[in-house]
């Protein structure tokens, strides 16, 4: 039963880790007694193909897993728009945009005096985006996920960690959809500013002349990371090189943080001396935040690093 293993353990690491085990219990008791009953039936033992066939039916991993998370929720107005398998990956995709997108409006607001009312606009329409991309997502993907075949399943493995989780495609995601954010401002700033952008020509704001090439190196580096986790997603990098190379990401961008933070102290000039002030203020506290995440993530990493080194030694003595 290679073949059932090798699935329980694709559908494991989708599974959230306190109810795991009794899960895949559950499935694995179900999964048999359909291959038993199908075997009566032949009045011989399966073959691989029908065993993959038997399991192709039963559902995808990604859609099996996706019932068992968030207490089985999902997002309906009258007819269910987002179903439990989707909901999770929506659910935090939505959290970060809007988190994000009132951490850059708040300051905004400020400056350009914009009533609360239109900040809200922004808000209403990503919210409205990101749940109409899901809904299509979830209605339509019975096109793409019941196309798998069950044979080209990754081998097993001695650690169930080791592959791709649930985290792992957020991450994924999340760092595409900042990507795209951070790209697309300069063509449309309004997708950052709100309402506020509206005002930008009559405040006549300018941006430090080395700006371009900073911006530049933060879209690349978002770009290399977005490589990165792709990678990592479907495990084509060692988890240990994919961390040494997410250490060597993290270091470049805090050094680009840090030179931009004090060579820059006058990033955005105006003719109104109080927009220009918001704006810089608002503008270094953005880096000092980007910074010191860059900076706890690569402390965290350089520590696992160290540590794994430390287990491993043991090994090498023998």
């Amino acid at each position: 039963m290679n073949l059932l293993n090798r699935y329980l353990q694709a559908v494991g690491r989708l599974l959230p880790k306190a109810r795991r085990d009794d899960i895949i219990a559950e499935l694995r008791v179900n999964i048999l007694s359909q291959m038993e009953d199908r075997e009566e039936e032949l009045g011989r033992p399966l073959s691989e193909d029908e065993q993959a066939e038997i399991l192709r039916h039963h559902g995808n991993p990604t859609i099996i897993a996706g019932r068992y998370r968030e207490g089985n929720l999902g997002l309906a107005f009258g007819v269910q728009l987002i179903g439990p398998e989707m909901f999770p990956f929506y659910k935090n995709i939505l959290v970060l945009n809007l988190s994000i997108t009132l951490l850059i409006l708040f300051p905004a607001s400020l400056i350009v005096r914009a009533v609360f009312p239109g900040i809200l606009i922004p808000l209403v329409a990503q919210v409205s985006i990101i749940t109409l991309i899901f809904a299509l997502l979830d209605r339509y993907k019975g096109a793409v996920l019941d196309k798998w075949d069950p044979r080209k399943l990754p081998a097993l493995k001695a650690a169930a960690e080791e592959g791709p989780t649930a985290r792992n495609i957020f991450e994924f995601i999340s760092v595409a959809v900042g990507t795209a954010w951070l790209a697309l401002t300069p063509q449309w700033p309004y997708i950052m500013l709100g309402p506020g952008a509206l005002y930008l020509p009559a405040l006549d704001m300018k941006f430090w002349p080395r700006w371009p090439l900073f911006y530049g190196a933060i879209v690349t580096l978002l770009c290399a990371e977005l490589v990165l986790r792709f990678f990592t997603l479907f495990r084509w990098l060692p988890r240990r090189q994919a961390r040494i190379l997410d250490l060597i990401l993290r270091g470049i961008g805090v050094t680009t943080g840090v030179i931009l933070y004090f060579q820059g102290p006058y990033v955005v000039s105006s003719q109104y001396q109080d927009v220009a002030e918001w704006a810089n203020v608002t503008f270094h506290i953005s880096v000092a935040v980007a910074v010191a995440i860059h900076l706890w993530r690569a402390g965290w990493l350089l520590f696992s690093l160290i540590r794994e080194r430390h287990q491993m030694l043991p090994a090498r003595q023998y």
